[in-house]
Parts: C-alpha cells; structure tokens; sequence
C-alpha cells in the first residue's frame, strides 16, 4: 500500500522547489491542500493529488460509498 504523504523528495519534484515556504506556494497555485506538522514538515496527501491530477474518478469503484435508496423510501411510506 503507497503511503498516505507524499514523500519530501516528491514533494521538491511536484512543485519544483526545495524551501517549504515555496512549496506551499506552488501547491497553492496548483490548488493542492497541504497542511504543516508538529515538526515543520510540509504534508499533502498522496490521494488529494491524484485526484487534482487525474479527475475524481481517481478512486476505485471500491474506495466510492453509494447511499441506501431503499431504505429512503421505505420510510417515505
């Protein structure tokens, strides 16, 4: 299973940029969602990008949660 983070050396390819100040930047223009850690550490979640990259349509048919219709109607009665 790949990890939930981008690794850091990902994070310098993605943006192309080393400083996490400018990381953020370039993420933010990309309209990437990135949040910082205890440590600094500038994080990005490697599904957020995928999806950015590739659509919503990224996620398995597995990975999507379809609602009960059924049960709406039979309380509807």
């Amino acid at each position: 299973m790949p990890a939930l983070f981008l690794a850091p050396e990902e994070l310098v390819e993605l943006t192309g940029r080393k400083r996490g100040k400018e990381q953020r930047e370039a993420l933010d223009t990309m309209g990437i969602r990135w949040k910082v850690n205890a440590a600094g550490e500038t994080l990005v979640g490697r599904r957020h990008v995928e999806e950015v990259f590739c659509g919503a349509e990224a996620q398995t048919s597995s990975d999507r949660k379809k609602p009960n219709l059924e049960a709406l109607d039979r309380k509807a009665s």
